[in-house]
């Protein structure tokens, strides 16, 4: 195969094979490959064996050393992470690797990561928007579907014996909205109610779980 040195990034060089990235490498390591002139636009034509020896000594080990240094920082989704590593340049092959690597380990587990997540989320935001956020970090439909349960779940085994309207997450998150945009029935005009139903509803509330909440706050501020 044809390796290409493409361009330079910082103190490492991108390689490329068959028009895709092959890596990022530093001179040293191209030495090793037998590159003598380092500099953009140079090829060298290597056996499969020695690539795959260059994968397995030098970009894999790396590859793993800065998927544990980025999961030392904060947790991330399997799709979180292979988006990181591939933005540092490393091929489908060595990532695929890792990734098995890292869920061997349980270093990273989706799944946990989700009802985690699902559950800190529940009674701040609606469903949809809870949805939508865990979407946006690549996991799967089918996995955020079994998390959400597994979230509620959760959530309503822990308040059991609490009162109804206490017990619904949407409904308390609902509430915490209208705290934090200082709702009152002393103080909000019709156009300033109006515009907090508007809010919520475009966040994905459904108006007949707002009509309760507020008419639960209105009740509770006159007692």
């Amino acid at each position: 195969m044809i390796l290409e040195i493409k361009e330079k990034s910082g103190e490492k060089y991108v390689l490329w094979i068959n028009g895709e990235c092959y890596g990022r490498c530093y001179p040293a390591d191209l030495r090793t490959l037998g590159f003598t002139d380092i500099s953009e636009g140079q090829e060298l034509m290597l056996s499969d064996d020695v690539l795959a020896h260059f994968e397995q000594n030098v970009l894999l080990p790396r590859a793993k050393r800065r998927s544990l240094f980025l999961l030392g920082k904060k947790e991330y989704t399997s799709g979180e992470l292979k988006k990181k590593l591939f933005l540092d340049g490393y091929s489908e092959t060595v990532i695929t690797v890792v990734e098995e690597y890292l869920s061997g380990l349980h270093y990273v587990d989706d799944f946990s990561y989700a009802e985690r997540y699902a559950f800190s989320l529940l009674s701040r935001c609606s469903e949809r928007e809870l949805v939508q956020k865990m979407l946006q970090k690549g996991l799967g439909k089918d996995l955020v579907k079994e998390a959400l349960k597994a979230a509620k779940d959760r959530y309503h085994f822990e308040r059991e014996g609490m009162e109804e309207k206490e017990f619904l997450p949407e409904l308390e998150a609902i509430r915490s909205f209208l705290r934090k945009k200082g709702y009152s029935p002393d103080n909000v005009t019709p156009e300033k109610r109006k515009k907090l139903v508007a809010s919520l509803y475009r966040k994905g509330f459904s108006m007949s779980d707002i009509r309760r909440v507020m008419g639960d706050m209105d009740e509770d501020f006159g007692e």
